[in-house]
């Protein structure tokens, strides 16, 4: 019986840990995770492609959003930036979470 309340606690955790974090605020120093694979990392909102990454890579998020154009796909996103090998990354919000791993 205990193994099955485990279970369904884990499944829950699973379902709210998905990607997408527009709309929000957080702080800096917020742990911002990938959620996905293969996502541009970019060197500014909507900007050059410096690195990609996949679920499982964390960064801490270095305080700033801002919302594009990106003429690739002619949408608006919501970016955010965060701290990435010694310089600042930007990823659209709708391919991050939050974690603990960072």
């Amino acid at each position: 019986m205990k193994t099955a309340h485990y279970l369904a606690i884990v499944v829950a955790i699973a379902t709210v840990s998905q990607g997408d974090i527009r709309g929000s605020n957080p702080p800096w120093w917020t742990c911002l995770c990938l959620h996905g694979s293969g996502i541009n990392i970019r060197s500014s909102p909507c900007g050059p492609i410096i690195g990609t990454g996949s679920s499982g890579s964390c960064f801490h998020h270095a305080s700033e959003k801002q919302t594009c154009f990106l003429t690739d796909d002619f949408r608006f996103y919501e970016y955010f930036n965060f701290h990435y090998g010694g310089r600042i990354g930007w990823v659209a919000g709708h391919l991050l979470n939050f974690g603990d791993n960072c």
